[in-house]
């Protein structure tokens, strides 16, 4: 959560329906922090009914099965799903100039348990309370630096700065989510122009998977 303290906007004088520079500096700062909160919840409340939907569904192809009907493989995918949470994708190419506030989409999927992570929004919908570990890589083209988040909703629980290309930037971090939050990675808001790199040479990825 974002915490600001303002001061009087008007300022001292007698043209009290002029702003004074500072003053202005502070209520588009402020519009701006307004601004992203709003789309941050519009984006949430995209992938609750996301996932409401992708529930839905399953649970009808799984009633209109007929008992006996499953073959041994998806008995397989059955107890693999119930042995834990876990998911990876990484960015199939490199991104030209995202720049800050930006979402990355891990658009390659190689492992997702429950379907919790999306493919198209960047995010990972918690299946259910624990305890999880999260793990990001940035690569960025040299020359150029981003700062890249962890954001659980709306809050900031991880950070890496990443500069230059020749080298990845890795982040970790063990939190305590509850089921239905969103988990997905942001560029820093005003940090970060450029190039972020995702090729066979070094991948820009995101992965995460359920400790308890």
């Amino acid at each position: 959560m974002v915490c600001m303290a303002f001061g009087n906007i008007l300022p001292n004088g007698n043209n009290s329906s002029s702003l004074t520079e500072p003053s202005k500096d502070k209520l588009l700062l402020r519009n701006a922090i307004d601004q992203l909160y709003k789309e941050t919840m519009i984006r949430l409340e995209i992938e609750k009914k996301l996932r409401l939907l992708t529930n839905e569904i399953s649970n009808l192809k799984t009633e209109g099965e007929k008992p006996g009907e499953s073959s041994q493989e998806n008995k397989g995918d059955i107890l693999q799903k119930k042995s834990g949470y876990g998911f990876y994708a990484y960015v199939s190419s490199d991104l030209t100039n995202p720049g800050g506030q930006h979402t990355i989409v891990y658009d390659i999927i190689k492992t997702n348990f429950d379907n919790a992570y999306n493919q198209y929004t960047g995010i990972f919908t918690a299946p259910k309370d624990g305890l999880y570990s999260f793990t990001w890589v940035t690569r960025v083209e040299c020359g150029e630096a981003y700062t890249s988040e962890l954001i659980v909703n709306k809050d900031v629980l991880g950070s890496t700065y990443a500069y230059c290309g020749w080298n990845t930037v890795t982040g970790n971090a063990i939190v305590k989510v509850t089921k239905g939050d969103a988990v997905f990675i942001r560029t820093r808001p005003g940090v970060g122009k450029g190039m972020i790199r995702s090729n066979e040479y070094g991948r820009t990825s995101f992965s995460g998977f359920i400790i308890n």
